[in-house]
This record gives C-alpha cells, sequence and structure tokens, in this order.
C-alpha cells in the first residue's frame, strides 16, 4: 500500500475489523489528530482518544508501507491496524493530497482550490468527501449476503430454600445457523459482537461478522448482558473490552440479577427459551402481572371431629426465587407478584412448600380467625374450595364501625362497636361465636378504624374508653369528634355536642373604602357571638389561646380553619393583640393584603373591587394615553402606564422591575407626561439617576414628552447652584446619586410631584448616606425602576420599598421575621415585572454561553504562586478568626487572581509569558468578524482594555472604545455612531457602561471577564439584546478552566434562585462573600483535610 497514492479504499482493506476502520475514520473527521510529522522513513502523530496515543506509519523509499506502531493496548491485541492507526492514515492521504502527490485529478482539483482557498478549508473540504465515499464502502457490504444466527437460551431455574436466601434464573446460550453450538464463554462471545470480531466455535463452525450476523432482538438481550456484566465488575463505559476481558472470567452459565429479571424476561417472551424447571422441558415462556390461579382447599379431617385441613394443589409445580425477584414460575409462566401479594405468597411458600406435604392443619378454635385474616389473602392468590360444612356457616356481611359518645361530671366516655349482620362485637373484649356460625370479619378495615382510635389518648379501665382532663375533652370535641365522624358512625349525647360552639355560618369581614381619607374600614363578623364580646375573641386569638369560653358556658375552638383565618388576617394588617378589635381602619394599600386572603369571607364594596382590579389587572385603559404615544408605546407598555397612573390615583408607590431594554424609561416619560396633563403634578418631578445617563434622561424626555420642561443638575457646586435656583419653572429635575449627597438640603425643603428612582439598587442599603439623603425628600408619590431590586438580599427590597411605599411592612425587625412567601404576597400589587420573552415575541433570543480558556506555561506559574500564598495568608485569618480585619485584603488578592486570569501583564511590567484568554479572545474575534458580527467586548480592568488595544492595534482593528473617564455626552455620541453602522467592536468598561447605553447596534456581546455579582453581566448584556434588537444575540463568557474565574461561576449559579422566589422568574443575585464562600474559591477545606495545598 503506497502513501503517495493512498486511497478511501485501501484503508479499508488494510483492517482486520469494521469497528476499527469507522471508529477510526470518525476520529480523523473529528480532529482528533495532532502534531502530524514526516521524519525518514516513518510518519508519527498523537491521536487524541480516551487517552492520547502515539501512533506511527514505517515506509520505505517507494513509499510502501513497511509496518505500524501505537502505544494503545488494543494495537498488541488484535491484528491489523488499530483506530488510532487507522486515524493516522487518513491524515496522511490528507496531507498527501495537500502536498499534490494524489492522482493526477486529485491534482487538478486542489491545486485550483489552493489558489483561491485557506488551507483549514481544503482539509474540512476532504474530510466531507471521505464522510460521503464510507457510504459507498458500507453499501459494497451488502452486496455479500450474510447468513442469520439461531440463539436458543436454556434457562435453569433453582427456588429459595429459605428466606435468607434467593433462588436464582440462570441463562446457557447456544448459537449456529443451522446446528447450534454451546456458548461456553458468554463474556467473551458479547465482546465479540460488539467489537464486530470472530470467535471459534468448533472446527466446524467460525462466527465472523462478514458471514453471519445476529438478529436485532438477539442483539438487544445481548447488550443487556454486557450492561448487567459491567455493573456487576463495576466496569464503565469508559473501559475498554481489552481490560473487561482481562477482569471477567470466562462463564458459560449467566446468572440473571433480581433488579433486571422483569426487562430480561419480557425479552425473552419472543425468543426461543428451553426451560428446565425439574419436571419438564418447555421451549417458551411468558411473563404476567395477572394475578396467578392457585388451587387451595379447606375440608374436615376424615378421621378427627373439629380437626380441619389447608392444602394447596399443584405446589410442587411452583417456582419461587424468593422477596427479591419477586416471581414465580409454574407451568411456562412468570408471575409478578407485589405489594400485600407477594407478602402473602412468601409466608405461604416457606409455611407449606417446604413443608411435605404442602398441607395446614388447625381446629375448630382456629377457623374463624383463619376464616378472617387468611381466606382474603389467599383469594387474592387464585381459588379456595370449602367443603359444604364450612361454606354454609360463614357469615359474609358488611362492616359497620359505630362509636357511642356521652360527656357527664367532667368526663367523655367512647364505646366502639364493629357490626356484621345481626352480630355486634367489641374490639377490646374477646369474641363469641354462637353455635357452628362463622363471622368473617374485615380485619384490614378493623385495624385501620382502630388506628385512629388509637391515636386519641383515652383511658381504658378494662371495661371502657375515657378522657377525663378538660383539655384532652375540649381537642376531642373540637378535632377529634369531626373526623371520626366520616370513618364511624357516631353517636352523640347533646351534651358532648354542645362542649364547643360551632358557627352556622364562616366568620365574615366586612370592607369599606373611604377613597378620600385612603382607609379602609374593616369590621368582623362571627355567628352566635355579640359585638362587645368579639373584641375578646379577637384578643384571645392573637394571644395564641386555643380555647376562648363565652359567656354561655361554651367553649369557642379558636385554631379551627376559620379563625386561623381571621388571626392571619389580623397578623397581615400589623394588628397586635392590645389593640385588636372588631371594628379597625388601615391605610388603603392594605386592600390587597386583605384580597389576597381566601381563608374567610370577605364582603367588599364596589370601591375596593375598583381598587383591586386597577392594579392586579391594568388591561382596562381608566387613563387616556398620551395621543402622541399612542402608536408608540407596545401593549404591554400601555399596561405599565395604566399600573403606574393607578398607584398614582390612590397615592400609592410603586417598583417597575420590567426586565433590561423593555423600555422603562418610556413608560415612566409617559407617566410624567400624563400627569402633567391632567393637572394631578403641580409640583415638579425629581428624578435621580446614575451619573453616566442622566444627559441619556434628558434626552429621552425630549424626544417623548417634548411639551415637558427638563433640568439637568450636574456640574460643579456652584453650577448647580445656579441651576437649582433657575429650575423652579422646570416640570422635571434631573440629578444623580452622587450629588443628591451633596445637595440634599438644597432638596429636602421642596415637595416633588413625583420622585423616580432610576436603577433603584443605588439605594438598596437603608444605611448609606444615598440612602439616607434620599429618604429626606419630600415627594407626593414615588417610583423605583430597578431590573434587579434584589442583588444580595431582601433587606435590599425593603430599603427601596421604605422609600417609595412608606408602612407596607411595619418595621425591619417585623420585615427580617417574615418568610418569602409572605413578602411576596405583601409586594406583589406595587411591583410590576416582565421578562423580554414574555412580552417582546419580535425579540429574537438571547443565545448564552461559555468559552473556557487555559493558562498559558507561565501564566499558570505565576497564578499558582499567586494562590498559595492567598491560601496561606485566608487559611491563618480563618484559623485565627481575624477573617473580618482581614476581609479587604483577601478580596484584593482574588482581585490579583482574577486578573492574572485575564493576563499578568496588568501588574507585572516584564512579564512576556502571554495569556491563554487573550489569544483565544483574538481568534474569537477573528471568527466573529469573518462572519460579519458586530462585537460589544466588555472588561471591568481598564489595564486590561488597554493591553487588548495594543493587541486589536497590532491586528489592524478599528474600535470604539468607553470608560469611567469618558463624558456622559460623548457617550450618547459613540453609541449611536455605533448603532448606526460604524466600526464592528467597541471595548467598554464593565462598571462605566454596564447601565445606562443602548447598543442594539451589536449582535455578539463578549465578558471577558467575571463580576462578582452577575447582575452586573447581565445589565451589561442588556445593553446589546434590549428593545429596539432585531437580530439574534450571542452573549460568551470567557472563562479560564481550573481557576477562581470557574469557581466564582459555579458560586453565581449556586446563589441565583433568590430574586426567583420572591420576584419573578429571571433574576440572579451573589450575596457577599462569606466564609465558607472563601474557603471553596481556594480549596481551603481541601486543603485542611489533605494536608495540601
Amino acid at each position: 500500500m503506497n502513501l503517495k497514492k493512498l486511497t478511501y479504499k485501501d484503508i479499508y482493506r488494510e483492517c482486520q475489523y469494521d469497528n476499527a476502520f469507522y471508529k477510526g475514520e470518525n476520529y480523523y473527521l473529528k480532529n482528533a489528530v495532532r502534531n502530524l510529522k514526516n521524519g525518514t522513513g516513518t510518519y508519527q502523530a498523537l491521536v487524541k482518544g480516551q487517552s492520547d496515543y502515539e501512533a506511527g506509519v514505517n515506509y520505505n523509499n517507494e513509499y510502501e508501507i513497511t509496518g505500524f506502531k501505537c502505544s494503545c493496548p488494543a494495537y498488541e491485541a488484535y491484528p491489523g491496524p488499530c483506530k488510532h492507526l487507522v486515524a493516522l492514515l487518513f491524515s496522511i492521504r490528507n496531507s498527501t493530497k495537500d502536498e499534490g502527490n494524489g492522482t493526477p485529478a486529485e491534482n487538478s482539483t486542489v491545486s485550483q482550490v489552493k489558489e483561491t482557498l485557506p488551507e483549514t478549508e481544503i482539509n474540512k473540504t476532504n474530510r466531507f468527501i471521505d464522510s460521503f465515499e464510507q457510504l459507498y464502502v458500507k453499501q459494497q457490504e451488502t452486496y455479500h449476503e450474510r447468513e442469520p444466527l439461531e440463539v436458543e437460551y436454556v434457562m435453569n431455574l433453582q427456588s429459595t430454600f429459605s428466606e435468607r436466601f434467593s433462588g436464582s434464573i440462570d441463562i446457557e446460550l447456544k448459537v449456529g445457523p443451522r446446528r447450534l453450538y454451546i456458548v461456553k464463554d458468554i463474556p467473551e462471545l458479547l465482546r465479540a459482537v460488539e467489537e464486530d470480531e470472530a470467535i471459534k466455535f468448533s472446527k466446524l463452525f467460525t462466527y465472523h461478522p462478514s458471514d453471519y450476523y445476529f438478529k436485532k432482538e438477539d442483539i438487544e438481550i445481548f447488550r443487556l448482558m454486557s450492561r448487567i456484566i459491567e455493573m456487576k465488575h463495576g466496569a464503565s463505559d469508559s473501559l475498554s473490552f481489552s481490560y473487561r476481558r482481562r477482569v471477567v472470567a470466562p462463564q458459560r452459565s449467566f446468572t440473571i440479577p433480581p433488579s433486571y429479571a422483569v426487562e430480561f424476561l419480557s425479552l425473552l417472551q419472543h425468543r426461543t427459551v428451553i426451560v428446565e424447571d425439574g419436571f419438564s422441558s418447555r421451549n417458551a415462556i411468558e411473563l404476567t402481572e395477572a394475578a396467578p390461579v392457585l388451587q387451595f382447599e379447606v375440608e374436615e379431617d376424615g378421621e378427627r371431629s373439629g380437626i380441619y385441613r389447608m392444602t394447596w394443589t399443584g405446589a410442587d409445580l411452583a417456582h419461587y426465587f424468593g422477596k427479591k425477584y419477586g416471581l414465580l414460575y409454574m407451568q411456562g409462566t412468570f408471575y409478578q407478584l407485589k405489594g400485600p401479594q407477594l407478602e402473602a405468597f412468601d409466608a405461604i411458600f416457606f409455611q407449606m412448600v417446604l413443608e411435605e406435604p404442602a398441607e395446614l392443619l388447625l381446629d375448630q378454635s382456629q377457623l374463624e380467625t383463619f376464616a378472617s385474616v387468611v381466606l382474603p389473602r389467599l383469594n387474592e392468590l387464585g381459588e379456595v374450595s370449602l367443603s359444604h360444612s364450612i361454606r354454609k356457616n360463614i357469615q359474609m356481611s358488611p362492616l359497620v364501625p359505630m362509636l357511642y359518645l356521652d360527656y357527664k361530671e367532667g368526663r367523655v366516655t367512647a364505646e366502639v362497636t364493629f357490626q356484621y349482620g345481626d352480630v355486634k362485637m367489641s374490639p377490646f373484649q374477646p369474641s363469641t361465636s354462637e353455635g357452628d356460625q362463622l363471622i368473617v370479619r374485615d380485619m384490614e378495615k378493623e385495624y385501620y378504624l382502630l388506628s385512629f382510635i388509637e391515636d386519641i389518648p383515652f383511658k381504658f379501665n378494662g371495661n371502657e374508653l375515657f378522657l377525663d382532663e378538660m383539655e384532652q375533652i375540649l381537642d376531642f370535641a373540637a378535632e377529634d369528634v369531626p373526623r371520626l365522624s366520616e370513618l364511624f358512625h357516631v353517636y352523640a349525647t347533646p351534651e358532648l355536642r354542645n362542649i364547643v360552639h360551632q358557627p352556622a355560618e364562616r366568620p365574615a369581614v366586612k370592607v369599606e373604602t373611604d377613597e378620600k381619607l385612603n382607609l379602609l374600614e374593616v369590621a368582623f363578623e362571627v355567628d352566635g357571638i355579640p359585638e362587645e364580646e368579639l373584641n375578646s375573641v379577637i384578643q384571645s386569638l392573637l394571644a395564641n389561646k386555643k380555647y376562648y369560653r363565652l359567656s354561655s358556658g361554651a367553649y369557642l375552638h379558636l385554631e379551627n380553619d376559620e379563625f386561623k383565618g381571621m388571626k392571619q388576617l389580623l397578623e397581615n394588617l400589623d394588628v397586635s393583640a392590645k389593640d385588636a378589635s372588631s371594628r379597625s381602619r388601615h391605610p388603603l394599600y392594605r386592600a390587597f393584603q386583605l384580597e389576597e386572603m381566601s381563608e374567610v369571607q370577605l364582603k367588599k364594596d364596589r370601591a375596593f373591587k375598583k381598587l383591586v382590579e386597577r392594579l392586579t389587572d391594568p388591561e382596562e385603559l381608566d387613563f387616556p394615553i398620551p395621543s402622541h404615544l399612542e402608536n408608540t408605546l407596545r401593549d404591554y407598555q400601555k399596561r405599565g402606564f395604566q399600573w403606574l397612573m393607578s398607584l398614582s390615583y390612590y397615592g400609592f408607590g410603586g417598583i417597575l422591575a420590567d426586565d433590561m431594554g423593555l423600555g422603562k424609561t418610556l413608560q415612566t416619560i409617559a407617566y410624567l407626561h400624563a400627569a402633567k396633563e391632567n393637572g394631578t403634578a403641580e409640583d415638579p418631578a425629581l428624578i435621580i439617576c446614575p451619573s453616566s445617563v442622566v444627559y441619556n434622561w434628558q434626552k429621552e424626555i425630549e424626544r417623548f414628552a417634548p411639551n415637558l420642561t427638563s433640568a439637568v443638575i450636574s456640574g460643579p457646586s456652584a453650577e448647580r447652584e445656579e441651576i437649582l435656583n433657575s429650575a423652579e419653572d422646570c416640570d422635571v429635575w434631573i440629578t444623580s446619586y452622587p450629588l443628591i449627597r451633596r445637595d440634599v438640603d438644597h432638596y429636602k425643603t421642596k415637595t416633588f410631584s413625583t420622585m423616580v428612582l432610576d436603577e433603584a439598587q443605588y439605594v438598596k442599603n437603608q444605611g448609606t448616606l444615598t440612602a439616607k439623603a434620599v429618604r429626606m425628600i419630600h415627594s407626593v408619590k414615588s417610583f423605583a425602576l430597578s431590573g434587579t431590586p434584589i442583588e444580595n438580599s431582601l433587606d435590599e427590597l425593603h430599603s427601596i420599598f421604605s422609600i417609595v411605599q412608606p408602612g407596607l411592612f411595619k418595621n425591619r425587625q417585623v420585615y427580617k421575621h417574615m418568610d418569602e412567601n409572605r413578602i411576596a404576597k405583601r409586594v406583589k400589587p406595587f411591583v410590576l415585572r416582565r421578562m423580554k420573552q414574555d412580552v417582546l415575541a419580535e425579540l429574537p433570543d438571547k443565545i448564552e454561553s461559555v468559552e473556557y480558556t487555559h493558562l498559558t506555561g507561565n501564566q499558570k506559574a505565576v497564578y499558582l504562586g499567586q494562590l498559595q500564598m492567598l491560601q496561606s495568608e485566608a487559611s491563618e485569618a480563618i484559623q485565627s478568626d481575624t477573617l473580618q480585619e482581614n476581609r479587604m485584603k483577601i478580596l484584593a488578592g482574588l482581585t490579583r487572581l482574577r486578573q492574572i486570569c485575564c493576563h499578568p501583564g496588568m501588574f507585572l511590567d516584564d512579564y512576556k509569558g502571554g495569556s491563554g484568554k487573550l489569544e483565544r479572545l483574538m481568534e474569537y474575534l477573528e471568527e466573529a468578524r469573518d462572519s460579519g458580527k458586530r462585537i460589544v467586548l466588555f472588561s471591568q480592568f481598564t489595564q486590561m482594555l488597554s493591553i487588548m488595544k495594543e493587541r486589536l492595534a497590532e491586528a489592524g482593528w478599528d474600535y470604539f472604545y468607553l470608560d469611567g473617564a469618558t463624558p456622559g455626552k460623548e457617550r450618547v455620541t459613540l453609541a449611536d455612531r455605533f448603532n448606526e453602522g460604524e466600526k464592528n467592536l467597541f471595548l467598554v468598561s464593565l462598571k462605566a457602561g454596564g447601565t445606562g447605553l443602548n447598543l442594539t447596534g451589536g449582535d455578539t456581546v463578549i465578558l471577558f471577564d467575571s463580576w462578582w455579582n452577575p447582575a452586573v453581566e447581565e445589565q451589561a448584556a442588556d445593553r446589546v439584546y434590549r428593545f429596539g434588537q432585531k437580530r439574534v444575540v450571542q452573549v460568551t463568557k470567557m472563562i479560564t478552566t481550573g481557576t477562581i474565574e470557574e469557581k466564582i461561576h459555579k458560586l453565581q449559579e449556586k446563589k441565583r434562585d433568590l430574586l426567583d422566589r420572591v420576584i419573578q422568574p429571571g433574576e440572579t443575585m451573589i450575596s457577599s462573600l462569606g466564609k465558607e464562600d472563601i474557603e471553596d474559591l481556594l480549596d481551603l477545606k481541601y486543603a485542611d483535610s489533605s494536608g495540601k495545598q
């Protein structure tokens, strides 16, 4: 075989086994051949499989192959080239084509291609052609007819003989085209079939896959047997057959394990099976879930009076393999036994079958218990034949359970009676049958009913059940009697029934709305209880009393569902026990907490219903939309406008928490315009936002509400003061969070019609100067805009609501003790959140992926040195309990590790070792540019952006650049130029450009490094994936594998769910790093347990 003229068919003919050929070709097509070298008389390469193997092909001066070599185990075990050598031959063939040494036709085609295509494209096309050439080779195989093989399965059954040991179901195989040959080594046959190898049975018959084939039904069984062998010997799919052949001993017989028995037998039902059961030989089996039909007989002993005999006809034909198998075999059929049926048969088998003869003797005194306990179970397993004399004395009447209750002199007595026909019996007294009559009792139901009686703390004096403690009596009358009434026929005296007062109707809450005062009037009504006594009932309810004694002497059960609902409602309204009353007034925003209560009956007036409808279903357009925005606002934005207007109408505030890019700014501007037009906004509105977007707000107002005048309060102190003095007549004031802190004295003396907090997470920490300054500002109503109202903890939501809707939560301490579900219900009317996928059908999906990169050798050395130093420092801080004092130092060390993952040159001036991530980035950028993509590249490190700029300049890239030093007006200009199609790359500092920018001109986002908070990364990506985007957006996050970046990514995933549970799906968060987080990030737990770093 000549390497210069190597063809597809040449490689195929050289292979001894088809499997090696096809797997080798697959390796080649997947680019598994690396570092192909042509030395003197030898081609060598590294082939990447389950491991890396060195493969080589030797040739002479005429390029004829003289030998092969490979470091894999299969090469030594089997003749011919292994799959790694096949992959190498395909690579050699491809390389000789590129060198122009193929056939003339190949040379002419390739030379033409080389003039216009790069080498990578030539290789790709060659592999494509090879994959189609394989179809012809496979088709050639079908020209030679193969003969099917018959398989006979010989089954040997071994019944269990002890409750401690299972029986067994063993299989032997016979195989052949016509005459059948015993398979002496089943694992070896399975290996040969899977690997398409030959196996010799005798001098007259050798199985070879080119001559014979097994039917698909047999192949399915063989695969199951292989799976069982792998499980038995602890082998995984990754282990080669050559390894398994060494660890699996030859075996002629195959035992079907209990856990695979049903699956195995179901496959065998349709094959030739010879069953050797010790009685006869059968050539087929059946598997069924139907109950077996066993034959039992109960009759009088012919020789002894009063003695009875139970026999099982055909017991000697039963094969039972124990509970683990759960199978009974009789006369060609396997019965699947489950649950009580299995338990019953197991008892019968070991009590009767293992004894000789298979019978059971009982006397007259045992007969009634036998009829009640055993006969029902026997009927589930087959047919029971009773002698005439026994049958005529059996009474089969249904069970009627009865319970008699009385209350006298502070004592409750109870009598349980089970009645069958005219016969009554007590379960607590011995029963006596009259004459020869046999009562078949429903023992299962009797035990079930008695389990409820046993749960009650009855005392028993040998004659009756009784209760004599008042608390137990009240619990029994209020809780147990209603439950027992569903199980028994209960006969209770009036004295017992009147202990606990049962209102004829459910407690009700009457609610009236006073819109002028913005108040709700709430009144409680309970049937049979006057209003003056109801105050005391409510106070007892809130004091967690279980019962309240009414003036009539009866008790009120305060822990039933109706009163629990009343209590929950009072707690939701923040009513304390000392202030409790049957009538009370509450702020209007409490209406939604009442509406959520399904446990009590609400009697609502029309104004209450209207209030709830307006805010929970803003589809109804109560408020006119500004005419010039009618065609601009999308439907969901119109609903958001209605929601804002409804909140404002009732004097409420709220959080517009729409996903990034859905137009929170536009909806707010529409509201501000409408408020000004309808005269409800006499005072100016105040917008507080991040510094980077103050001019963006002004620009958007000029665009969508040109009738509104606005003033941006920014610049030096003197300039701001001048603007403040001249802005009195402006409709909208716009300033930033940093400046509101400095200028709060100018704002706190004024009243604003509306305060808007854009990116409200800036006030998420209640104790910061910014949050305190904002709370000092007086506004008629306030709205927060934030796609991430929770980033780290629920405290942030409380901080925002303390500004936009004060009083919604009683205080911070009460809020901290509320569970998430309760918080979610309370904030629901005041939070509007829509996700892109929910409201923008025309917006393309965002495709997110992670690109893993590796450290270079020099980069890794720097990283490990820094990691070991930081591990030592952090471990010492944790062990000495000084983590808090060293937190900033440790966080700085973690940041340094992240910088090394990007590029050590960020802080090492003389570093020349390169960066794996930067190199992959340059490749990725070239790929994206070649595909016509427009890229927005984010990094949080400006030093890294500087390094990128140098590399981009060397590669001839033209790009836009933005960081924290870019002036606000220039930011908008750069974004507009990019969106209009100028340049294909935009470098952005993550913190400077993560919010307030519209970059819908891009379609590819690259997050070069990880930020602690994934919400910041998502905000950055949403600069591109937002309203106005017309293309699919690809977001790629670059992570250096095996480093702190990968651990940060896992930590983010671990802590993403808090906002989902409280607001609506989709948000993410990451809490501030604690001790366990630092230990996980630095592998300190592993280091402590192993003693290694």
